[in-house]
């Protein structure tokens, strides 16, 4: 079995997150920004203990946003099991369809955030690294965000 994952490189050292394949638009959307470079050099400009701590390109010209197209109305996955926890990777909007502008963010916590199960996908989950994801803070920078193919022989 082969998936994506995206290698967030960070001074604190690497994170790395499986990306789903049920969410294949917003997945692919992800992939694309990254290979091409919208995330090389951005911050954490959010941090909310025990709830997320988040980011976006936003700096970028109006000709190249990242848009997600992170979908509020169903169809939006290939599995309904769009679920909140700890190290989930998950698109911000705001609640309504085609508003994701690229931003997106970590999940601290899943008690304080179950209730974003029905308006944010979330699209990956961290595989290693899992004990630098408390160590973020504001303003840590993400100096890029490497996509690659792993194997795994089931």
């Amino acid at each position: 079995m082969e998936f994506f994952v995206a290698t967030f490189k960070m001074d604190k050292g690497d994170i790395v997150f499986r990306l789903y394949d049920e969410t294949p638009i917003h997945t692919g959307r992800f992939i694309r920004n990254a290979n091409e470079g919208f995330f090389k050099g951005i911050s954490f400009y959010r941090l909310v203990p025990n709830f997320v701590v988040q980011t976006s390109p936003l700096e970028i010209g109006d000709n190249d946003h990242p848009y997600m197209w992170d979908e509020v109305k169903p169809p939006r996955r290939l599995k309904d099991n769009n679920f909140h926890a700890y190290g989930v990777l998950s698109a911000c909007n705001t609640g309504e369809e085609h508003t994701s502008m690229g931003a997106f963010f970590i999940v601290l916590n899943r008690t304080s955030t179950a209730h974003l199960d029905k308006t944010q996908t979330t699209f990956g989950t961290v595989i290693k690294g899992i004990e630098l994801i408390d160590q973020i803070e504001k303003d840590d920078i993400i100096h890029d965000i490497i996509i690659s193919k792993w194997s795994v022989k089931t």
